[in-house]
């Protein structure tokens, strides 16, 4: 009986098992797979931080802060408010100027010719703005306090007759002229003047005489 001897020598090229050359490539390919899932991780966390920056720093809603603040409106109704205090009434300027705001009167007077009725007063009325004096004066001259009397801001023909006094009238001088001028003027606050001339005219005259031919 032929013994068939066991070899004893290294294993041959070809036989089974992995290869050096297998086994490096799938070492660096782990490598490479483990970076670049790092890289990956690192690139997702650098866009949320960008994200959230981007976010924080463009909204138009951001909440409100502890500290009061005006809005944008409100600080515009405030300016606009302060104009209308410097001048009248929602930026238009102030007229300090003195000046007559209404100034009526009928130019015709009717007298009685037989001069048994009562002088009538002519019919005159004004409104000023800003004056500290007015006078007026029968004749057409500027009044004043030496040639005329002190009346108010505003008034009437009645207004004239208190002026003069107890028991005294403004009135129109019947069947004595035809013509009568009356003047009120207006003194400011820095002594301007403003003054408003009429003349009155009887439209009886000549129609029964007058005092003069007496």
């Amino acid at each position: 009986m032929t013994t068939t001897p066991i070899p004893t020598g290294p294993t041959p090229t070809g036989a089974a098992g992995p290869s050096k050359l297998l086994i490096a490539l799938i070492a660096v390919g782990g490598v490479l797979l483990l970076a670049v899932v790092a890289i990956a991780f690192l690139l997702i966390g650098q866009n949320s931080n960008n994200g959230n920056q981007e976010t924080v720093g463009d909204t138009t809603t951001t909440p409100p802060t502890a500290s009061p603040s005006v809005a944008p409106t409100e600080a515009a109704s405030e300016g606009d408010g302060d104009e209308g205090s410097d001048g009248d009434d929602g930026g238009q300027a102030v007229d300090n100027s003195v000046r007559f705001t209404n100034f009526n009167y009928n130019a015709q007077v009717s007298c009685d010719p037989t001069g048994n009725d009562e002088k009538p007063s002519p019919s005159i009325s004004w409104a000023s703005a800003n004056a500290v004096h007015v006078y007026w004066t029968p004749n057409s001259n500027d009044a004043n306090a030496e040639n005329g009397y002190e009346v108010g801001a505003s008034g009437n023909q009645d207004d004239m007759s208190q002026s003069k006094g107890p028991g005294e009238r403004y009135e129109f001088p019947c069947n004595h002229r035809e013509t009568f001028d009356t003047t009120i003027t207006l003194v400011g606050a820095n002594g301007s003047t403003v003054s408003k001339h009429v003349t009155f005219t009887d439209i009886n005259w000549n129609s029964g005489g007058s005092d003069d031919d007496e």
